[in-house]
């Protein structure tokens, strides 16, 4: 898959060896809402450019970013007679990370009223 120059400000989520896999998990989970381990493998692998990964892979992964609070367990459905998949769904936080990595803080500073701009500073702070 051919590297994309991203508008957005630059999340350690979003950099290093696992950016492009973590980018697709979340794009698939806010588009899906609540998926398996098993069932994003298979969205995943049904990707141009990501038909080489293995399910290994996407389930170390998957568990990596639930580790960092990026997704969370939501509930579980059943797979096979007497197992249980665990449900994910992408937190506030993975959210958050999406849409900062599709704008700018500069833009965002440059074109924010004082009201919002207000908002800024009283979360950060």
């Amino acid at each position: 898959m051919a590297r994309k120059k991203r508008k957005g400000t630059k999340l350690s989520v979003f950099t290093g060896r696992e950016e492009s896999l973590n980018r697709v998990i979340f794009l698939i989970l806010r588009s899906k809402k609540l998926l398996a381990s098993y069932d994003m493998y298979k969205e995943i692998r049904g990707m141009k450019g990501f038909k080489h990964i293995d399910s290994r892979t996407v389930y170390r992964r998957m568990e990596e970013l639930e580790n960092q609070s990026w997704i969370s367990q939501k509930g579980t459905r059943p797979a096979q007679p007497g197992w249980d998949s665990t449900l994910y769904e992408l937190t506030l936080g993975g959210k958050a990370a999406l849409k900062l990595d599709e704008k700018s803080i500069d833009d965002f500073l440059r074109k924010a009223t004082d009201e919002q701009l207000q908002k800024l500073i009283d979360a950060l702070g």
